[in-house]
């Protein structure tokens, strides 16, 4: 094992834990916020040559500010648990999650995934989608990670209307 690799079994801990994570400009200005974290605990667990960060939350749900490509927030992530595997730049987050859109759009889920790279949600389990207009159910997800394009697998929609 070299010395610069992250030794298996690593485990370290802390508590009330702000992460933020900002991402370069294409044209090197400097950087704009990507993702503001806040969790009542966190653990750093080595496996192989990874590192994954379990993010907990206990008095309060993990709580996670998603911002888009110019640094504006699109959606906000809530969930009682968020794992982050720090080599392959994915999330999961499970247990009661909810995650809402700048434009009023919600999704809950008791899991799903996230990738860095595509910046798509994906889950296999149950979804609710709710927007001002509409109540969409089913199993399976795909989405845009601020919900402006979505498609559920098996679904079912209810349209609501003001009387």
């Amino acid at each position: 094992m070299s010395s610069d690799s992250p030794p298996s079994g690593l485990n370290k801990e802390s508590w009330d834990v702000k992460i933020q994570l900002s991402q370069g400009r294409s044209d090197t200005s400097g950087s704009f916020p990507r993702l503001n974290i806040l969790a009542d605990h966190v653990q750093w667990i080595g496996e192989g040559d990874s590192i994954i960060q379990h993010l907990n939350g206990i008095e309060n749900k993990v709580e996670i500010e998603i911002f888009d490509s110019i640094g504006v927030m699109s959606a906000f992530l809530i969930a009682d648990q968020v794992s982050y595997y720090e080599n392959e730049d994915y999330f999961s987050a499970n247990g009661a999650v909810k995650i809402e859109s700048k434009d009023d759009r919600i999704l809950l889920t008791e899991w799903i995934e996230w990738w860095e790279s595509d910046q798509i949600l994906r889950t296999d389990s149950w979804v609710d989608i709710r927007t001002p207009e509409e109540v969409l159910s089913g199993i399976g997800l795909e989405a845009t990670e601020d919900l402006s394009s979505y498609q559920i697998g098996k679904f079912e929609a209810k349209m609501i209307s003001e009387q």
